[in-house]
């Protein structure tokens, strides 16, 4: 039997090579045990809820006339002091200052002192900038005017893929998995993402709970396979200590404490949900071939309730699924004790309201909101919006 063959389109991993990147060890730690969810009305409490906000245009970086970098896919925005921003591109980890000047590419190929072999994910820390690089996994510590001063090595055990979810209270949270499997036809399956926590002084991994995804599943006898996730572990840092995620379908927000290892809070509200949209032509163009044949992601009856999470202060903001071609996109707005305080209509160009959507292409710092504003395949630029609420 033949294995996979990609084809054009996201959402798939695919080939041996990928799956060896995508095991993990059989350690897998129990979830947390939830309590009981915070219910919560379809209306918010703010007397204002549902009006409309446009943010206002603060700066564009776009690659034109620069050779010191090129946007072909920005991807893992994140905010670092000043108001800077970081991102990851191919073969580039760029940072650019507050008004948007470009300051420096951390990334340099090879395995030398400070080099990566592969791609990596930056996080700013309260004395550094670190670059997380995977297999071998190591973090690549640089100094804020971009010297490097060291590296640690991540020691996991078996053959383990880590994703980075960002840094807080001298701890590194990344997200495991294995490469999900089945056998016969592609199927629905449960794929489970473990929340692992990396010390800064000696690197040790230390496994926390276990949160189930769920993803499309196709494999063949010789190795190959593709996945296309119908959910995924979406977990950002909130109020110093928490994390705030979410990993199913229907509305469903949590608040997780890694010290304790337990989710202390869970909540939603009612919501009326988004119908499935159907395949474009690129997607039914793409896929993967199996064993002969030719697969797409499988048609959604419903999109997912919460596309993304944000995070401004002690509110987080659920950036749902619903759209409206005049006002634009929904998000919901909580606090810290998963009450339903607002909501508006975030009024921005369709691609950026794709970006918001899509986890690690937009980043909230305060008033600044930071998004990477194209297409896959075409022209991108990152743009600075002020958005006050």
């Amino acid at each position: 039997m033949k294995s996979a063959i990609p084809l054009n389109g996201p959402g798939w991993s695919l080939s041996p090579a990928v799956v060896l990147l995508f095991l993990i060890g059989s350690f897998v730690p129990p979830a947390a045990v939830f309590g009981q969810i915070i219910e919560n009305p379809a209306k918010p409490k703010a007397a204002n809820a549902g009006r409309v906000v446009a943010p206002q245009e603060v700066l564009t970086i776009s690659d034109e006339g620069t050779s010191d970098y090129y946007f072909k896919w920005p991807r893992g925005l994140r905010t670092a002091p000043g108001g800077s921003l970081l991102l990851t591109d191919e073969d580039q980890v760029l940072e650019f200052d507050a008004n948007g000047k470009f300051v420096r590419n951390f990334y340099k190929k090879g395995q030398g002192p400070g080099e990566m072999p592969y791609l990596g994910t930056g996080v700013s820390t309260k004395k550094n900038i670190v670059v997380y690089s995977g297999y071998p996994s190591k973090l690549v510590y640089f100094s804020p005017s971009g010297l490097y001063e060291k590296e640690i090595a991540v020691r996991a055990e078996g053959r383990t893929s880590l994703s980075l979810i960002g840094y807080q209270a001298g701890r590194f949270y990344f997200e495991a998995g294995e490469f999900p499997r089945t056998t016969g036809d592609p199927d629905f399956v449960d794929n489970p993402r473990t929340i692992v926590t990396v010390s800064e002084p000696d690197s040790t991994i230390h496994p926390l709970s276990t949160f189930v995804t769920r993803a499309w599943v196709g494999t063949s006898p010789g190795g190959g396979g593709g996945v296309f996730d119908i959910t995924n572990l979406i977990a950002v840092p909130f109020q110093k200590k928490f994390l705030a995620l979410i990993h199913t379908e229907d509305y469903l927000i949590k608040i997780y404490d890694p010290e304790a290892d337990k989710v202390v809070k869970e909540f939603r509200r009612t919501y009326a949900r988004v119908k499935g949209e159907p395949l474009t032509e690129t997607e039914k163009k793409g896929g993967v071939i199996l064993n002969g044949q030719h697969y797409t992601r499988p048609e959604r009856k419903f999109e997912n309730d919460v596309k993304n999470l944000l995070v401004r202060g002690g509110e987080i903001w659920a950036v749902t699924s619903t759209k409206d071609q005049a006002k634009g996109l929904l998000i919901d707005v909580f606090d810290g004790e998963g009450v339903y305080r607002d909501c508006f209509w975030l009024k921005l160009p369709e691609p950026a309201l794709g970006s918001v959507q899509s986890p690690g292409q937009s980043v909230l710092d305060g008033e600044s909101l930071w998004v990477a504003e194209g297409v896959l395949g075409e022209t991108y630029s990152i743009k600075k919006y002020r958005i006050a609420i």
